[in-house]
């Protein structure tokens, strides 16, 4: 499981209009476990087409059932994302590349089921048809620069790097 240390209470658009914040029941999300600073997607239709978010508040499973999630467009925060680009029929990675600044990532329900992660480079979840739905785009963090890119490896199985993303 990948720490959450690295990406907790990280928020670099505090500008104004960069905060959206929806109420959202957990049982709407595709994780029904929300954690502080965690990418999320809420159930919908079509696949691939979601709404998607950071989670700023995951309420109480008791007493609170509902996460507050912040669904602002161009909103940057720092999430741990896997480097896959394609699966093998079934929950096994395939291909992978590196990250770099301007990729477009996708909210993976795959990877939080395999490696605790949320976010990939992979279009489609392991079907090979179905969509995942895009999250946002790679950008510098405010103490990186270009040497810090690109991250991983073609070559390397799956390996998983913090990266800041503005919410698409």
């Amino acid at each position: 499981m990948v720490s959450r240390s690295t990406t907790y209470d990280y928020e670099q658009s505090s500008e104004g209009g960069r905060e959206r914040h929806e109420i959202i029941p957990w049982t709407r999300l595709t994780d029904a476990t929300p954690t502080i600073g965690d990418p999320a997607e809420v159930t919908g239709l079509p696949i691939g087409s979601q709404m998607t978010g950071t989670v700023i508040n995951p309420g109480v499973a008791v007493t609170d059932p509902y996460a507050i999630i912040n669904i602002a467009k161009g909103a940057v925060y720092r999430h741990n994302v896997r480097n896959v680009i394609t699966y093998a029929g079934g929950p096994v990675e395939a291909a992978w590349r590196v990250i770099n600044i301007g990729d477009t990532v996708y909210y993976d329900p795959e990877q939080d089921t395999l490696n605790g992660v949320k976010l990939s480079l992979a279009p489609l979840r392991t079907d090979g048809t179905t969509p995942n739905t895009i999250f946002g785009t790679v950008v510098l963090m405010q103490d990186e620069d270009s040497a810090d890119y690109p991250k991983g490896t073609a070559v390397t199985p799956g390996t998983t790097h913090v990266c800041a993303i503005d919410q698409d």
